[in-house]
């Protein structure tokens, strides 16, 4: 008998071997005949709390199964929207327009000319998952990233053309992980240590006008520092851009929010506002301007992954609270920075982080 009590990515020496189950707790199981959990390999429906069948009621799972989720979501992974993510938009072909420097490839991971999601869901793997250029195409880029504290992305940072992501690891550790223009990463190059002293990371883009792409950081005292790029995935001096920044408690990298060829910030106070930051192209910012006047403090994982409508104007995502829901806040271009009202762009699970 193997006892469970959690999910589980393998089932060791029980694997394609069950036949039969009981359910004794208050959460559905989804049981997966591949090993991974990997819903493109045959996740089948999940079975209720208090429930159990034998392999004369469900043959297909008799000496099949391979991985199981135990939790109080494992019924929605099994359902008709269990990738990572599931997207709801229509699949017309929309090439954006040509990209600005302060855009760049953001957002686009395997060269399509279309933004795509990046998501790390609670058993640590990442997917990356492609916009209209490769609907349905959901790549399992890796597992083990549950060790990373942060993850962030924005475009070219090692000088290829191609877009990269950076993770902090829990001793503080910043690590390049080079995109191969592919949705796949090469071996992965420390940037960095001692970053466990920055509260948030966002990468930004090219904030300092020099063709290459930055990092921006708050420290635990408020003070803001620009990470400028060399170009070769490392960075040059920090240098203090503000302070007072405790007061906000999220940093997104949006891109060029204003039209202006410039990359901007956007950040979220503790009131619950959300706040373009007009960048300068030198290093630091304009005046802010209020692009969300409440309520914004309810939604989760705010970013930006860049133009994910298809209109050549980048992009904010975020869940929506209470829902199985990431949610897309379409940019206008306008020179407020403005944003449109929001709309469902793929179903998520609460506890995965996309960006």
């Amino acid at each position: 008998m193997l006892v469970v009590k959690g999910s589980m990515l393998g089932l060791g020496s029980w694997d394609n071997r069950i036949s039969s189950y009981a359910n004794y707790t208050d959460w559905p199981v989804c049981f997966t005949l591949a090993p991974g959990l990997d819903p493109r390999q045959g996740a089948v429906h999940a079975y209720p709390s208090q429930g159990s069948f034998d392999e004369s009621a469900t043959p297909e799972l008799d000496n099949a199964v391979s991985s199981l989720d135990l939790g109080p979501e494992a019924d929605w992974f099994c359902g008709s929207e269990s990738r990572y993510p599931a997207f709801q938009w229509d699949n017309a072909p929309r090439h954006r327009p040509a990209a600005t420097t302060a855009l760049g490839a953001f957002g686009d991971m395997n060269g399509d000319g279309y933004a795509d999601l990046v998501s790390r869901n609670k058993f640590g793997q990442l997917w990356v998952s492609h916009g209209h250029g490769s609907a349905g195409q959901d790549l399992l880029a890796g597992s083990g990233w549950n060790g990373m504290a942060q993850l962030v992305r924005h475009g070219d940072y090692d000088g290829d053309g191609k877009e990269d992501l950076y993770a902090r690891d829990k001793a503080g550790n910043l690590w390049l992980y080079p995109g191969r223009g592919d949705a796949t990463f090469g071996k992965r190059v420390q940037a960095g240590s001692g970053w466990n002293s920055m509260r948030e990371i966002s990468a930004a883009g090219d904030l300092t006008g020099d063709g290459r792409a930055d990092l921006l950081a708050a420290d635990g005292t408020g003070s803001l520092w620009t990470f400028p790029g060399n170009g070769k995935g490392g960075f040059g001096a920090r240098v203090k851009t503000g302070s007072g920044w405790k007061a906000m408690n999220a940093l997104v990298g949006a891109g060029d929010m204003n039209a202006d060829r410039r990359a901007d910030l956007v950040a979220r106070d503790t009131a619950g506002r959300l706040w373009l930051y007009p960048g300068d192209g030198k290093g630091s910012f304009g005046t802010r301007r209020l692009i969300g006047k409440s309520g914004w403090n309810s939604v989760t994982g705010l970013a930006g992954v860049g133009d994910v409508t298809g209109d050549g104007r980048p992009d904010l995502v975020a869940h929506a609270p209470g829902s199985h829901s990431l949610r897309v806040y379409p940019g206008t271009g306008a020179s407020d920075g403005g944003l449109k009202a929001p709309k469902d762009l793929a179903g998520l699970p609460s506890d995965v982080l996309a960006f």
